[in-house]
């Protein structure tokens, strides 16, 4: 089937369907005949809607909305402690992240072997359950609020909690979605837990700085319970899984595991973009922590939360386009453009003076990095049978993780000893040169979404 259109508008044509020797000459008028792009591509742009109608789906969805927004309440409670004590917000942010993400370098392999050997749903319903008890306990942990190094212990025991669920609830989605809503399934999922982070840092700013520390950690507990019983909702037919029988067939899942990853040059390209993702979000995020004191004057937390929830609903914003049209563009397209415009919406945040220019600013650096952030995990989906899914998702953690890590000890402590102007510039312009190899690494990822655009492809072939 050909399709013609104008440069000035769609235009059908009864002649263009046509056998080509009974066409007559179609004048040089600038029209573009594309082989079925319009009507194929009209045809697989998937509806959220249609997501949202899958009620697994939906009860997930809203219980990781729920946990996101309470995971932001405890941080921003310590870090008010810190700020009203006048200490070293960016430094301390530092820490509470390394002890979040710690357990990841030593727990993520083993987590992931345990995703895929036990059932999913009960990984995720306990570690929900024991974030509950870890959280109610550190308000009696801390009881002078000018020193929360007694809380890393117990913010560390989180982390490992928060280790073992992340591999299985990414693990699940596709035993609850079909294929073809994985990318809008997870564009959903992506962001919408990192609106809710960025919103929960606004709403956990005003709360502390309302009702105070205790209420914060206890709604955070709430969020947990809230969303074990969401998950405990669910109805999965999950396989049935070969027990672990010792540290040997433990060991020898990793290795296989690892193996797996190693042949596949698209895992190991899209394991790199999760880690240079949060590389760019974390060190952007300490970054602007410090931008808000040392260049605006902010003495509370509220105008920080604003342009957190502002990120926040770009990110929601651009994952939510490409979880509706980004099978419609190549990959290498849609990661390199994707990349680029963070890099200079960050340039221009740190050349600009007016708070309000930069808040407009940092809502298209948002879209962008929804954009880019969301293919990832449905790509990878796609890509990794069921039975490897927990271990391939647990090395993803490993790596972002320790690009979580490294931004977060470096620009805590540049931020003590560089202009935070400059810092944010010299970011920029960081994030611009990754962008190259982005564009270069990115053209083995296309094929991905030419099989999205047409899953059909092989029975259309078979019937010309």
């Amino acid at each position: 089937m050909y399709a013609c259109f104008r440069y000035k508008g769609y235009e059908n044509i009864s002649h263009s369907l046509a056998p080509s020797h009974k066409r007559g000459k179609v004048p040089p008028c600038g029209r573009v005949r594309v082989r079925g792009f319009l009507i194929k591509n009209m045809k697989n742009t998937v509806k959220i809607t249609e997501v949202l109608r899958n009620h697994n789906f939906l009860k997930l969805w809203i219980g990781q909305i729920v946990s996101a927004l309470g995971d932001r309440f405890h941080q921003m409670a310590l870090l008010g402690l810190i700020m009203k004590k006048g200490g070293n917000v960016g430094e301390e942010l530092s820490k509470i992240t390394f002890w979040s993400v710690l357990p990841f370098f030593l727990f993520s392999l083993f987590s992931g072997v345990l995703s895929d050997r036990c059932s999913r749903k009960s990984i995720l319903i306990g570690s929900d359950l024991a974030r509950v008890l870890l959280v109610c306990a550190i308000p009696w942990i801390i009881r002078d609020s000018t020193y929360i190094t007694p809380a890393y212990p117990v913010i560390f025991v989180i982390g490992i909690f928060t280790c073992l669920f992340s591999p299985a609830k990414f693990s699940i989605i596709p035993n609850i979605v079909e294929e073809r809503h994985l990318l809008a399934g997870n564009s959903l999922i992506s962001s919408s837990a990192l609106l809710s982070v960025l919103a929960g840092t606004a709403i956990g700013c005003v709360v502390f700085d309302s009702i105070g520390f205790k209420p914060s950690m206890y709604f955070d507990a709430f969020t947990y319970l809230f969303s074990a019983a969401t998950i405990w909702k669910l109805t999965v037919r999950e396989k049935e899984r070969p027990e672990i029988k010792g540290i040997t067939v433990v060991l020898s899942d990793i290795k296989e595991g690892m193996k797996y990853i190693y042949h596949d040059a698209r895992l190991i390209i899209l394991i790199l973009f999760g880690a240079i993702f949060w590389l760019v979000g974390i060190s952007f995020y300490v970054a602007i922590s410090d931008f808000a004191g040392k260049i605006w004057g902010f003495t509370s937390l509220t105008p920080l939360g604003l342009i957190f929830t502002l990120l926040g609903g770009g990110l929601l914003t651009g994952a939510v386009m490409v979880g509706k049209y980004g099978d419609w563009v190549k990959r290498n397209i849609l990661y390199t453009a994707s990349i680029w415009i963070m890099a200079f919406g960050i340039i221009a945040f740190a050349l600009v003076q007016s708070y309000m220019v930069a808040s407009s600013i940092i809502f298209f650096i948002g879209i962008a990095g929804g954009a880019f952030l969301a293919p990832i995990n449905a790509d990878i989906q796609k890509i990794v049978p069921d039975e490897l899914r927990g271990r391939t998702f647990a090395c993803k953690d490993i790596f972002v993780n320790a690009a979580m890590v490294t931004p977060v000890l470096l620009i805590g402590k540049l931020t003590t000893f560089i202009s935070v102007r400059e810092l944010m510039f010299y970011l920029g312009v960081g994030i611009f040169l990754i962008g190259i190899l982005v564009a270069w690494k990115s053209i083995k990822l296309d094929t991905i979404a030419q099989h999205s655009r047409n899953p059909n492809r092989i029975s259309k072939q078979q019937n010309q």
